[in-house]
């Protein structure tokens, strides 16, 4: 990774591996950019662990090919495995994969384990990708390590792995995605606002929400908390408020996050079984209520706090629940539904999940 991509999850995973084992020496690798990001993050959240840390920077590849990037990868993995310690790796791609399977056969080395991320949506693609060599399909069936274990960030994510893939991961480990959550604030004041966290892609859905509101409630307002693709903006900036293509600055982000009210959840149906969601986490920690689609990740955290939010079977439910919300909003019902989130949210804190991640990893 480079720069900030992935650095919140890599920050709190850090500071969960740490809780586990405070005892164990810890040395995290990552290029100059993103090790910044990481230690930046966690000197807000937990000062004291950063001194525990041997800091290794690694050099970029040297551009942009795959052989490249092949060769980048081969030199940190020669770093890695050869001292014969005990490595995770925070995320991993299919050539990675690839590559640390076949060097795990050929030397022996420690224990590794390694986080799989929302590649594994890839499973559900047809078949026929098998002939790529760095499909994921065909990196998974090929024969695997007996010192490799998989890390699955939800147990919905296990519970939901293709039938042909089950044998592959019969021996993964199963924690919840650990978070730095931000400082509850105080309700925004005023009728709700709606709004939609991180990149809405083609805006489709997002349009066809709005556009079905406001024809029966022009007043009612949307706020983007991220971007959509640049075709799309000059048709929702007459519907959305704050509509660009580029990614916003962080203080932006917070600041229209704690101006909106609820939080719009959207995607097709049978989305989000085989990864977890950073934009329910977003709005977790800014404590703001849901309004989401259904789908396996975030139902089974819904079905322990129900308050969290509204579950919403289809798009039309999802446009109901956005006028009922409206018409019925009040000041309890809202401190209730906060009051939910922020029981849930001690779930994913690195102390909650640190013994949870330590039976994931099996080091012990």
């Amino acid at each position: 990774m480079e720069g900030v991509a992935h650095a919140p999850f890599n920050a709190a995973l850090l500071h969960t591996v740490a809780i586990a084992y405070p005892d164990a020496p810890l040395r995290f690798h990552a290029m100059p950019s993103h090790a910044q990001a990481v230690r930046q993050i966690l000197s807000q959240h937990a000062p004291a662990i950063v001194s525990r840390i041997d800091w290794q920077t690694c050099s970029p590849p040297r551009g942009r090919s795959v052989a490249a990037r092949w060769a980048s990868f081969r030199s940190l993995l020669r770093t890695m495995l050869d001292r014969q310690g005990r490595t995770l790796f925070c995320s991993i791609s299919r050539m990675q994969l690839l590559q640390l399977k076949w060097r795990m056969r050929m030397r022996r080395s420690g224990e590794v384990r390694a986080v799989l991320h929302g590649e594994l949506d890839l499973l559900d693609q047809p078949l026929p990708s098998l002939w790529h060599p760095f499909s994921l399909n065909r990196v998974l069936l090929s024969r695997h390590p007996a010192a490799l274990r998989y890390v699955l960030l939800g147990r919905s994510i296990l519970d939901n792995i293709p039938p042909m893939y089950r044998r592959v991961f019969q021996n993964a480990g199963v924690c919840d995605h650990p978070y730095h959550f931000a400082a509850p604030s105080p309700a925004p004041e005023g009728p709700p606002v709606f709004g939609i966290f991180g990149n809405a892609g083609d805006g489709r859905m997002l349009e066809s929400v709005v556009r079905s509101v406001k024809a029966t409630h022009p007043s009612i307002r949307f706020r983007l908390i991220g971007f959509v693709a640049p075709t799309v903006v000059d048709r929702l900036q007459t519907l959305v408020e704050d509509v660009g293509d580029l990614p916003i600055a962080r203080e932006a982000f917070i600041d229209r996050a704690h101006g909106i009210t609820y939080a719009l959840w959207l995607a097709p149906a049978a989305s989000f079984r085989l990864r977890a969601s950073g934009t329910f986490f977003d709005a977790l920690s800014y404590v703001k209520p849901l309004v989401y689609t259904a789908n396996p990740f975030i139902d089974q955290y819904h079905a322990l706090e129900p308050g969290i939010g509204l579950r919403c079977e289809t798009i039309p439910d999802v446009e109901r629940g956005i006028r009922q919300l409206t018409e019925e909003h009040s000041a309890s019902t809202f401190a209730a539904q906060q009051a939910a989130i922020l029981r849930l949210r001690e779930r994913f804190t690195p102390t909650a999940q640190a013994k949870a991640l330590a039976t994931a990893l099996d080091w012990d």
